[in-house]
């Protein structure tokens, strides 16, 4: 849960998903080499002594390099893989199999004189299944291959040779349109996506608005309170914005606002933490996995920065530049609590801090005052 509001994890999840795709080329090997020994079993009955040797050495062969790929596979998936060894192993693993189970469908049409088989494997290999325009193309390349062979070296009349390349191509049509469906759903999703993360970020300091921060706290906040993290809310005002704006008028209380919002950003960098605009000058920052006292410490080193930012404020505020007041409120997650209540307490604080003579930090916890007094033998 350490980096659930980070986007450090977008080259994690990019390697996740090639981990995926490796893992389903694993079982999908694995089944095919159990498969091709099964038939093997099978045709060395007495019953299906008819087929001939081509079709046994076919399954063979494509049982064995069925069980390799499912070994290497295993291989990859238990080491820490880079993105592109799991890529290359993919394609190379494509490769292989496309060549190989069109060759050993093609066997058992020669044997039984059956075309179902071949043409149903020539429209599995052109879809690929794999979503890639690469890929596709690999797969309907190496299929159209089979066709051109077999006419060179004369095993085929050529009204067959002619009737293998029309169910190519309808291969080929096949993984076209799945792959246009799929680029026509990936772009919608993408717009989707992007409409959503427009919904839900403030446009002036491109940070998180109140929609936003919701639905990424309900989204985390089941699992926080299954493990019992500790979770920790600072709400965050700027000391005298409206004096400040009508010193510098609105346009200069925007570029106040954008500034506050990037230093509290830059300041949390590297924390599992959500910053997000909930109104005003308000900011708050939702915090999980830390103790009191480090989020103390961050709330002041907040108010610290923004305070060295030396932006002048108006002649009339307290102070001579612009400050925040922070209140904080931690809690550890559990059911008896829930975000409203620690927004609510940590709001109180911040009033607290207000009230106190403002630039300040306001932290209610008896846990964490007794550490505190200890430190400075208080009692």
């Amino acid at each position: 849960m350490g980096q659930v509001f980070s986007k450090q994890g977008t080259d994690r999840q990019k390697c996740t998903l090639e981990r995926k795709n490796v893992q389903r080329v694993f079982f999908v090997t694995l089944f095919m080499a159990v498969l091709s020994f099964l038939c093997v079993v099978l045709l060395r009955k007495k019953e299906t002594a008819a087929f001939s040797d081509k079709l046994w050495v076919a399954c063979v062969f494509y049982g064995i390099v069925s069980a390799a790929f499912s070994c290497f596979a295993f291989h990859f998936l238990r080491r820490k893989s880079k993105k592109s060894e799991l890529w290359l192993f993919q394609m190379i693993y494509l490769i292989a199999n496309t060549s190989f189970l069109t060759y050993l469908s093609f066997s058992f049409w020669e044997c039984t004189g059956s075309f179902v088989v071949y043409g149903f494997c020539v429209l599995m290999n052109s879809c690929g299944l794999l979503y890639n325009k690469g890929e596709y193309g690999l797969c309907v390349g190496i299929e159209f291959l089979m066709p051109v062979v077999l006419f060179l070296e004369k095993v085929l009349l050529p009204q067959q040779v002619f009737f293998m390349g029309a169910v190519h191509l309808l291969g080929a049509f096949v993984a076209f349109e799945l792959y246009r469906g799929h680029k026509l759903a990936e772009e919608y999703r993408r717009k989707y996506v992007q409409e959503v993360k427009t919904a839900e970020m403030d446009p002036l300091t491109k940070v998180n608005n109140r929609r936003g921060m919701m639905r990424r706290v309900v989204s985390v906040w089941p699992a926080l309170e299954h493990a019992r993290r500790p979770v920790a809310v600072m709400v965050i005002d700027i000391d005298h914005f409206k004096k400040y704006n009508d010193r510098f008028g609105h346009p200069g209380g925007d570029a106040c606002l954008c500034r506050v919002a990037e230093t509290v950003r830059n300041t949390v960098k590297g924390f599992p933490a959500l910053v997000s605009r909930i109104g005003g000058e308000e900011f708050l920052v939702f915090l999980h996995g830390m103790e009191g006292e480090t989020v103390y410490e961050l709330a002041e080193q907040i108010r610290t920065n923004v305070e060295k930012m030396g932006m002048p404020h108006a002649e009339e505020a307290k102070y001579r530049y612009v400050t925040v007041s922070i209140g904080v409120a931690t809690d550890r997650c559990s059911s008896e609590i829930s975000f409203g209540g620690l927004y609510r307490r940590a709001d109180k604080e911040l009033y607290r801090a207000k009230n106190s003579g403002r630039n300040r930090v306001s932290y209610h916890s008896a846990e964490f005052l007794t550490r505190m007094e200890r430190k400075v033998n208080i009692r």
